[in-house]
């Protein structure tokens, strides 16, 4: 695994949180780099607090699904967080490879 983090925010919990979350991943991994997978409303709010942003989170069906999880897959990132929590996110978990550590 590189020095990559990825973390996951779909609007849960609202900007505040996610500001919180995220801050406490980058105290967490200093120095590695952190990609937040979020919606393009997220991208507004919370971009500025990583490296790189993913707007694509909110696009559904299978395929948009699939293709999430592949991209997370090829990011081939150390950690994941899950700071979203729903039913999709955590099925995700299961379907990128080789498995990170997920929080």
């Amino acid at each position: 695994m590189n020095g990559t983090v990825i973390a996951i925010w779909l609007g849960a919990g609202g900007v505040c949180r996610a500001e919180q979350d995220i801050k406490a991943i980058r105290s967490a991994h200093p120095g590695t780099r952190l990609i937040l997978l979020t919606t393009p409303d997220g991208r507004r709010e919370a971009g500025d607090l990583a490296d790189e942003c993913w707007q694509d989170g909110a696009v559904k069906g299978a395929s948009a699904f699939l293709a999430r999880a592949r991209r997370l897959s090829w990011a081939s990132a150390g950690h994941i967080y899950d700071l979203e929590t729903s039913r999709a996110t955590r099925f995700l978990r299961l379907c990128v490879w080789p498995r990170p550590q997920w929080h």
